[in-house]
């Protein structure tokens, strides 16, 4: 299952790549984080700037964000963050290397989802079209051979509709299972 952090995370990279292209300070870009608009990603940035705010120094926070997540791509962002602080790389240029490692991810994860559902729209369309058509055609199959030598038996008309109206409640039954196996399968983008 995706992580909080990961639906917004492309957004913050990029969001980061913006302000501090535009020289904005580190500070104030994840004060400006912080506001919102990136989710569990704007709570964490949140949390790092009260404890700033407390005297704490910026890189401990940011070590302490680190641990308390899972997700592997925001701990990455976290990580190149502090580095940042404590060795004053290329802030830049590393995070635009990560939001294209993200973006690339992402677009795996859409292309496996893609593939995944492949099949649906033709199961769809087979259940869909073909079972309101084949079963009461079915229903109606011993009245039309009826006098086929008494081969088949008829059944009264109750039976008919019962088998018409239960095969396509199993239809419409059919449908909802595969549109559930669709919402199932969301990658999370």
């Amino acid at each position: 299952m995706m992580e909080a952090e990961e639906r917004d995370l492309l957004a913050a990279l990029r969001a980061f790549d913006v302000l501090l292209g535009a020289g904005v300070g580190l500070e104030s870009v994840l004060i400006n984080i912080s506001r919102g608009g990136y989710g569990a990603i704007s709570k964490d940035m949140e949390k790092i700037m009260d404890g700033v705010r407390a005297g704490r120094r910026i890189e401990d926070e940011l070590t302490k964000a680190t641990s308390r997540t899972k997700s592997t791509g925001y701990k990455r962002l976290l990580t190149t963050l502090k580095t940042n602080v404590t060795s004053n790389t290329d802030l830049i240029s590393d995070l635009r290397r990560q939001a294209d490692r993200e973006e690339e991810e992402r677009t795996d994860r859409i292309m496996k989802y893609i593939e995944a559902l492949e099949g649906m729209p033709t199961a769809l369309l087979t259940v869909g079209m073909l079972g309101p058509i084949v079963l009461p055609l079915m229903a109606v199959a011993p009245y039309l051979f009826a006098g086929a030598s008494g081969l088949i038996d008829v059944p009264g008309p109750g039976v008919a509709r019962m088998a018409t109206f239960g095969g396509l409640a199993f239809c419409v039954f059919a449908m909802g299972l595969i549109g559930l196996k669709a919402h199932t399968r969301d990658p999370g983008v």
